[in-house]
């Protein structure tokens, strides 16, 4: 039996952007720009250029040092674009509330900027078989309340992770969970699960105390053993972490006494907090507003690509999108160039699949811009310019890539009728049945699993499935992905697995984005995973 044992810490945080191309995208955006502002009667506003990053940590650190007096504050202010949906990290799967669930909690694995995943509270790991894994947790390490974490509280974990309808699908392959010693667990898998440990790394198998959790499960007091314990939350204003000074690791401890994540869902409003100082960092910039970050010698822009996807997702259940025609003729009828540079002012890249191309496994689809061929496919499925559709969004970007497929829907003889949500209620309600036609996103890590299997798997219906497509074949491909250990060969499925989800065509594939952070100069400590703003107990003057 081979055993594995590290002391691995985090990477410096690298870069790999494209430059910016300058004339190009600026006369590509123009056009795509009048033709949208003709089709929706000039309802979008204008948008600013897209900064040129030139590759280093931070996009603009050579500035001229015009900076006022040094800052000096233990408190450190992060916006978020969204109130978090629960403190309970087997109750919620969206990225705002998991970055105060990482702050709060530690999982057995964690990905680092690298995206490799590596060792959190796991000492040493083994593999007595294909399908067992022996995991033992560091001693000592102990729970805000001072109770020490032990195999007690993995198991209980492992198996809340696997009963919980928002996040079951991280750990469906696992069996069971069996207690060793006081420190070890032994996990079985139902098969060869080639991706298992980067499922530990998702904030969803977060070790909880199962002493307080079956003590009190209304987790409005939550208690988990990360960098910060838990002081407030005011639902829709904000989240209120405090340092905790006992954390295990006192090289890897919180650098600010509190860091605060305040609500504001307007990307122009969260983008003047930081120029007033309100808040220190913004998590997620508005691409609108990067060039004003940028040319602000008291602000720095960070950009990272990512494996982000937007998405138009279309309910297969309901009509007309019933009619796999209709769902290619989507496909063909939104202009996803567009969309990209009136949604993101071109921060990232057009999506021609349902992954981005750092995914393994990821294969183009056929699709193009083609209204013709809409039309075409609309007549076919009976639909000859007489129909109405409703289309759902939630929040700036979404609503600005809602009103670029009105535009192009309407050029094709459809009628979109967008309606707009608040955060929480969108989630609720793009996952009711009711749900039509509505533009989403999704982020992963970098197996492809942990996109696929959630969104195109019959186990997420009323999940992360919100399209409810099901199909034998991709059922098999996900099974046999998940088994699979030789790359080329897992390769090979993925790409057949993508090839039937885009002629199934479920999805819209739109773009996947960069990750745009926009914070004060003088903070210090500020890193970007492909997922986004990470390591945030790093964050300091």
């Amino acid at each position: 039996m081979e055993t594995f044992k590290i002391n691995e810490k985090n990477h410096m945080i690298k870069y790999d952007m494209k430059m910016n191309k300058g004339g190009l995208r600026l006369l590509k955006k123009v056009l795509c720009m009048c033709m949208v502002l003709v089709l929706i009667l000039g309802t979008l506003s204008g948008c600013g250029s897209k900064v040129e990053n030139p590759g280093n940590e931070r996009a603009n650190n050579e500035k001229e040092n015009t900076q006022k007096a040094e800052i000096v504050k233990d408190e450190i202010k992060v916006a978020l674009e969204s109130d978090i949906v629960s403190l309970d990290p087997q109750g919620h799967n969206d990225t705002a509330s998991e970055k105060v669930s990482f702050l709060l909690f530690n999982r057995l694995f964690k990905l680092n900027t690298e995206f490799e995943a590596v060792p959190d509270l796991v000492e040493e790991w083994s593999q007595p078989s294909d399908k067992e894994w022996l995991l033992k947790i560091k001693e000592g390490v102990k729970f805000h309340d001072g109770t020490e974490i032990t195999s007690e509280d993995v198991k209980f974990s492992m198996e809340r992770s696997k009963e919980s309808p928002t996040v079951q699908h991280v750990l469906a392959e696992v069996e069971k969970v069996e207690i060793v010693d006081k420190y070890t667990v032994k996990v079985t898998t139902k098969v060869v699960f080639a991706p298992f440990l980067y499922t530990l790394a998702h904030a969803g198998v977060s070790i909880v105390p199962k002493h307080y959790v079956e003590s009190d499960d209304n987790w409005k007091m939550p208690v988990g053993s990360g960098q910060y314990k838990f002081v407030e939350w005011v639902s829709g204003d904000k989240v209120v972490l405090g340092k905790y000074d006992e954390y295990y690791d006192e090289a890897d401890r919180g650098m600010a006494k509190k860091i605060t994540f305040k609500v504001i869902p307007e990307g122009t409003s969260r983008t003047i907090a930081l120029e007033t100082g309100e808040v220190d960092i913004i998590a997620s910039l508005e691409s609108m507003d990067s060039a004003k970050v940028e040319e602000n010698p008291e602000l720095s822009l960070y950009e990272k690509p990512s494996t982000s996807i937007a998405y138009v997702g279309m309910n297969v259940e309901k009509a007309p999108f019933d009619n796999v025609l209709v769902r290619r003729a989507m496909n063909y009828a939104i202009d996803k160039e567009a969309i990209l540079e009136i949604s993101l002012n071109g921060a990232g890249t057009v999506a021609k699949s349902v992954t981005s191309t750092a995914i393994m496994g990821q294969k183009d689809g056929d699709y193009i811009y083609d209204p013709e061929k809409a039309k075409e496919l609309l007549k076919e499925a009976g639909y000859d310019g007489n129909l109405t559709i409703d289309l759902w969004a939630s929040g700036d970007l979404r609503k600005r890539t809602a009103e670029v497929v009105q535009a192009n829907l309407m050029e094709v003889g459809v009628t979109a009728n967008i309606e707009m949500f608040e955060w929480g209620a969108y989630l609720e309600a793009t996952n009711s049945g009711k749900q039509s036609m509505f533009v989403l996103g999704w982020t992963s890590n970098p197996d492809p699993d942990a996109t696929l299997t959630p969104q195109f798997s019959k186990g997420s219906i009323r999940a992360q499935n919100r399209t409810r497509y099901v199909s034998e074949k991709v059922e098999q491909l996900l099974a046999d992905g998940r088994v699979e250990l030789d790359l080329a060969k897992r390769k090979a499925i993925y790409n057949e697995l993508h090839a039937t989800v885009m002629e199934d065509a479920p999805w819209v594939p739109l773009y996947v984005s960069n990750k745009l952070v926009g914070a004060n100069s003088q903070l210090k400590g500020v890193e970007l995973n492909p997922q986004g703003l990470a390591n945030l107990h790093k964050l300091h003057y």
